[in-house]
């Protein structure tokens, strides 16, 4: 009980990512070995389990416990290795590798063993979308179940394997903690490269039990930072600036369009049920014009000695209608007349 006693203290006094954690997922029945950090060659190594009482029972160490019909512990190349076979769901729960030192226990890695039935373990699963060199954030959103329960997120590393990089009391150096409430535990990796795709979980625990409520898949893309999810406010920044250009543009455009509308000649079209052709258009105006200045005189030609017996020339005028009525011809081989148009 003094043992179990000692184990207590530092199981409380430790966080999860001040020592290497890792979560192992494993079915009914089947066989897990996990390999602990180098351990000292001096001193017992132990491997204990929590449980609801806060104690560490010891499960298998190197001198008293050495021997469990499903689990074994040995050295192998400095690093502590336990095998556990024929798995059962009361072996779910978490556990601590490390060398008894004295009173104490050297706490080199921490295990936390999910046994589930197949196809019980569920969780929701969501992408998030990183840029390489930006900053990515994964949200974990837990109910109130949760809420005084310490909050991690771990990153797959294997099969059924996960390393936690950040807890709610303690983050490593590359992941920093930006929200840590009750209900909500978020993580940013500041500079996100290919590295860190993947596939992470959101969990809680209680140092006594955990519980793993959500997946995150990261993706990782080449895209720059002004075309990346996580800079939206550089997108609206260019815009701003384009937006007044094109515009511009486009009136201009359309202000040369009608300068040159209206600088084009107009041309003169005929009506096509004219019968009139230009000459006779230009007849009718001159005799139109000739009737309003025309001043008619009578005019007599006197006839030269080669005709003055033969024939006599009358000009037959308007006014000389009206004075005798007729005109009398006094020769009957011809007679001209002719019009003769003065401008006043």
């Amino acid at each position: 009980m003094l043992f179990a006693a000692l184990l207590l203290l530092s199981v409380i006094s430790k966080s999860l990512t001040r020592h290497h954690t890792m979560v192992v997922r494993a079915g009914v029945g089947e066989t897990v070995t996990v390999r602990c950090s180098p351990a000292e060659k001096r001193g017992t190594i132990v491997l204990c389990k929590t449980n609801y009482q806060r104690k560490c029972n010891t499960v298998v160490d190197t001198e008293k416990y050495s021997y469990h019909p499903r689990i074994s512990i040995r050295i192998h190349t400095g690093s502590i290795v336990v095998t556990t076979r024929q798995l059962m769901e009361s072996d779910s729960g978490i556990y601590w590798c490390g060398r008894i030192n004295g009173r104490y226990i050297d706490v080199s890695d921490i295990v936390m063993l999910k046994v589930t039935a197949a196809g019980s373990w569920t969780a929701d699963n969501t992408t998030v979308k990183g840029v390489m060199q930006t900053a990515t954030s994964l949200h974990c959103h837990y109910d109130h179940r949760f809420k005084s329960y310490e909050k991690f997120l771990c990153k797959v590393t294997s099969v059924n394997r996960c390393s936690v990089i950040a807890s709610s009391e303690y983050s490593s150096r590359n992941p920093a903690i930006i929200i840590n409430t009750s209900t909500e535990f978020a993580v940013t990796i500041k500079h996100t490269n290919e590295g860190d795709k993947g596939e992470y979980w959101c969990g809680a625990t209680n140092k006594v039990n955990f519980e793993i409520v959500q997946i995150k898949m990261l993706e990782i893309s080449e895209e720059t930072p002004e075309n990346s999810k996580d800079n939206k406010s550089s997108g609206p920044q260019i815009w701003y600036i384009l937006l007044p250009l094109l515009l511009g543009l486009l009136v201009l455009l359309l202000i040369v369009l009608l300068i040159k509308k209206r600088r084009r000649p107009q041309k003169i079209v005929t009506p096509a049920n004219t019968n009139r052709t230009p000459e006779t258009s230009t007849t009718a105006k001159f005799e139109k014009e000739a009737e309003d200045t025309v001043t008619y005189s009578a005019v007599t030609i006197q006839p030269s000695a080669q005709t003055e017996g033969s024939s006599t020339i009358y000009s037959n005028m308007k006014d000389l209608e009206e004075q005798n009525g007729d005109v009398k011809i006094h020769s009957s081989e011809s007679v001209e007349y002719s019009a003769l148009l003065f401008r006043s």
